[in-house]
């Protein structure tokens, strides 16, 4: 879908304007203050270009934020044409307190593309390229999905590695991963930076497993779409698991061409936080597109 990569600076540009206006509450220790000056500056930047688009799935209605919410229209165009998923600031604690990972982040595709769901979590697998025809599935038990990996990698279990937000709520699924002695990086935030990361080779991870926000796993799912790796979802609702809910794939949650868009507001494993030469700020920023597999970095400075 050309019109995807026509509009795709200027969605970076979205999360830039979030991104720089999160930044100036960097270790304030007010997160409410931070996202709610990421919300307003992606709105308005998103209200002046010329589409129209709705948000699918956003942080909203969950965190009792300033927005953007679920079924909100954006763009000064006339004719419907993108679903939007979005998370003005992936991580507002980090935010509020300096610390790592937290990040402006965006995916759009074609209208009535985008799953959408008033729950507010989902279990998600993620898995890079090297993993993504190794058969992991939801339908499995963690244990079996971790040996399976570790066969396919020919590696032995210790050296396998699964990232987990810490939560009460993975407490069974830490205790899976110790008893079979595979590695475990637990988390405090920012589970979309976690499944990008099990799709780069670099990054030791290679897996990330676990409960998290429903419109993260959107997300996520159409970065891994864009990079070739593996996802699943499955709604949780209400915080506690429910197994006939149905298992999402990529496809199911992100139909056909979409792209992703992140720009760091503090530093990160993928992305550098805004910094400030003077009063200008500088951003560091990523573009995904499904439909060529193009990962592009982009370092911007920005005017006074």
């Amino acid at each position: 879908m050309d019109s995807l990569k026509n509009i795709g600076l200027e969605m970076v540009r979205v999360t830039e304007a979030a991104a720089i206006a999160a930044s100036r509450w960097v270790g304030s220790g007010d997160k409410i203050a931070a996202d709610t000056a990421a919300v307003d500056a992606m709105r308005k930047r998103l209200d002046s270009l010329p589409i129209r688009a709705e948000i699918k799935i956003g942080e909203g209605k969950k965190d009792k934020s300033a927005g953007l919410f679920q079924g909100e229209f954006v763009g000064c165009g006339s004719e419907l044409l993108y679903d939007i998923a979005v998370d003005p600031i992936e991580g507002t604690t980090p935010t509020a307190e300096g610390g790592p990972e937290a990040l402006s982040v965006m995916a759009f595709s074609g209208h009535d593309t985008m799953f959408t769901t008033e729950a507010h979590y989902m279990l998600k697998l993620a898995c890079g390229p090297r993993l993504a025809k190794a058969g992991l599935s939801l339908e499995f038990p963690l244990d079996y999905n971790l040996k399976l990996a570790a066969d396919w990698l020919n590696k032995p279990l210790n050296q396998l590695t699964v990232c987990m937000l810490k939560r009460p709520r993975h407490d069974g699924f830490v205790d899976v991963a110790r008893r079979l002695g595979v590695r475990l990086k637990l988390i405090q935030d920012c589970d979309v930076s976690a499944g990008i990361a099990a799709c780069l080779p670099d990054s030791g991870i290679d897996i990330q497993y676990g409960v998290g926000g429903a419109p993260e796993a959107v997300i996520t799912a159409a970065a891994i779409k864009c990079m070739g790796g593996f996802f699943q979802g499955q709604v949780w609702p209400n915080d506690c698991p429910d197994w006939s809910e149905p298992i999402l794939g990529v496809e199911e949650l992100v139909k056909g061409p979409c792209c992703f868009v992140g720009t760091g507001v503090t530093n990160g494993s993928m992305l550098k936080g805004v910094r400030w030469d003077q009063r200008s700020p500088i951003t560091h920023s990523v573009f995904m597109r499904s439909t060529s597999g193009t990962v592009r970095f982009i370092e911007s400075w920005h005017g006074n």
